[in-house]
């Protein structure tokens, strides 16, 4: 118990340096805007490319690649869920200047817990997706946008880096389990639901 107490007390004071040094930078005009417009905008580009390209394989008839966007879409689902669960159990506050800053976030009402960061779950296991089903060039397009994003969210005081370490051991079981179970039948039926509920109201 002892050893986990000294952990704990190391990585935060760790946190508190790392997101102090960072924090410092804000200082500079430029770099508050810019790091106030990456916190938050890259996270909307997720559902406007499951959407578009939704309707786009719907126009062009094409299911298998709509089978595609469903498993990027569950990797999504379980990370978020994973990190709903890991939330519930261990409670780690946000950073205090948060609670000055939160109100100029476009994302502005965040929630309490700050462990994991759904922001870096929910971005890597993205750009895996896009990697995965070989949508190289949107995935170098889009990696340094969604590294810049989660940097912001500590340099803006809404993560402490932990927070995003721990939302990529989180992507990383979101990705081994959906990868591990993708071709189970369960999961084939469901894409089969989904995919007849979608026809059915012309999506």
């Amino acid at each position: 118990k002892l050893a986990i107490y000294w952990i704990i007390i190391l990585d935060y004071i760790m946190d508190l340096i790392i997101s102090t040094y960072l924090n410092s930078f804000l200082e500079n005009k430029f770099i508050a805007w810019i790091v106030f417009i990456f916190a938050d905008a890259p996270i909307f580009i997720l559902p406007l490319f499951l959407i578009s390209f939704w309707f786009y394989y719907n126009h062009k008839n094409n299911i298998n690649w709509k089978k595609t966007l469903l498993y990027i879409f569950y990797w999504i689902v379980l990370g978020i869920l994973i990190n709903l669960i890991i939330q519930h159990i261990v409670f780690i506050d946000r950073p205090l200047t948060s609670l000055k800053n939160a109100w100029k976030l476009i994302l502005n009402h965040i929630p309490d817990a700050s462990f994991p960061s759904d922001h870096a779950t929910t971005s890597f296991a993205f750009l895996t997706g896009l990697f995965y089903f070989k949508y190289k060039k949107l995935f170098i397009t889009l990696l340094p946008i969604y590294l810049l994003m989660n940097l912001s969210r500590i340099m803006w005081w809404v993560h402490w880096p932990s927070d995003v370490l721990w939302g990529l051991v989180v992507w990383i079981i979101s990705w081994s389990i959906i990868n591990y179970f993708k071709e189970n039948k369960y999961i084939l039926k469901l894409n089969d639901f989904l995919l007849k509920i979608a026809s059915f109201i012309k999506l």
